[in-house]
């Protein structure tokens, strides 16, 4: 396959939020020159020839950066940005203004991932975020006065002394907003987060579903289009670069604790920063084998709405899905929560909430 997606990780930011455990560190001036140039390096040493299709600046807090930090960063990607159909960055409000917004503008940026998870000023406080609602409405509308046509933000459920009432006026504030796209996530409790260490008691399943309802339904009469298990988009406006991921092509990950995607290799770049400013850094390749390339494939696009084309998957592996993972597909087309149809296998709206259980199926298939 061609590899026409890049990710970049910008790892530093100005705080750390209680359930992060994503590659980041506090951030420093003289480090995040130094970070940048190293960047610089690899990008080179990619010897990227094909055009790219996308590329998202992720993190960490890319807009902790600089004013002039972020001006290196772009003229670093330029030669790659020129036609791309989509570039993205993840910005936090508290480190954005007017004047950093023109040079993402200038930049090239076409899309604006913003870091919001409440609009709920007393829940913000408790996970660390120094950001205020209004803050982020600002944002908004300082965006879209300037000319950015594609903003998405960020929201979770789940979050400490978070009651139903707190997301139902959040999805209402949404309703009354002009973006483009919504990504709604469940706080995962992980390994080495202030959460995790804190016993935090995350929510039971049931209450999950509820919730996934209640977000589903309202986000839907607010004309968004659910695409995936936690991401809705008005039409036209799904994430391309996020869909490299779940339709499982090709990308390149570039800077600390990224990865790519090359093929069966899994390039999983070290997390230790001060090896990777000191060039000895050592990325770890994994090789799967056409089990796991095909079942990974399979996880990752029945995240989808539209689910996984079999035609695609005949065409990459010289397998049909349906006698792969028969006694998994019929088990749950039974059971209501897969089903086979406009050449896709995809779960049904009541397989999405069940999609891990699932997947479990699909891991103990031992037909072939």
């Amino acid at each position: 396959m061609k590899t026409a997606s890049l990710y970049v990780h910008i790892p530093f930011c100005d705080t750390i939020c209680r359930y992060c455990d994503f590659c980041k560190v506090y951030y420093d001036h003289r480090m995040a020159d130094e970070y940048l140039e190293v960047l610089k390096e690899e990008l080179k040493e990619l010897k990227i020839t094909d055009k790219l299709k996308t590329i998202y600046i992720g993190g960490g807090t890319p807009s902790s950066l600089t004013d002039e930090q972020l001006e290196f960063l772009f003229d670093m990607l330029k030669p790659y940005s020129q036609d791309v159909e989509e570039y993205c960055i993840e910005v936090n409000p508290e480190s954005m203004d007017l004047f950093k917004l023109k040079i993402l503008q200038r930049g090239g940026i076409t899309r604006l991932s913003i870091g919001v998870q409440t609009f709920q000023d007393h829940l913000l406080k408790l996970i660390d975020r120094r950001h205020s609602s209004q803050q982020v409405l600002r944002l908004i509308r300082q965006a879209r006065d300037i000319g950015f046509n594609n903003i998405s933000i960020d929201l979770m459920y789940g979050l400490p002394e978070q009651t139903l009432a707190d997301i139902q006026n959040d999805l209402e504030i949404v309703r009354n907003l002009d973006i483009q796209h919504v990504s709604y996530y469940s706080l995962i409790l992980e390994d080495h987060t202030i959460l995790k260490y804190q016993r935090y008691q995350p929510i039971d399943e049931e209450t999950e579903y509820q919730i996934n309802c209640c977000i589903d339904d309202t986000l839907k009469t607010c004309g968004y289009e659910k695409y995936e298990i936690s991401n809705y988009a008005r039409q036209g406006y799904a994430s391309k670069h996020n869909l490299v991921y779940w339709h499982y092509d090709n990308y390149y990950g570039i800077g600390v604790g990224s990865a790519s995607k090359i093929d069966d290799a899994i390039i999983e770049h070290s997390r230790s920063l001060t090896k990777y400013l000191n060039h000895t850094a050592q990325s770890h390749v994994i090789i799967q084998d056409k089990k796991e390339t095909m079942f990974n494939h399979v996880m990752m696009s029945l995240r989808l709405t539209e689910g996984l084309n079999l035609e695609k998957f005949q065409d990459l592996y010289h397998e049909d899905v349906k006698n792969i993972y028969k006694q998994a597909i019929t088990k749950n087309e039974k059971r209501g929560l897969l089903e086979i149809a406009d050449g896709h296998l995809r779960t049904t709206e009541k397989g999405m909430y069940l999609l891990n259980d699932i997947l479990v199926d699909f891991m103990d298939e031992k037909d072939w």
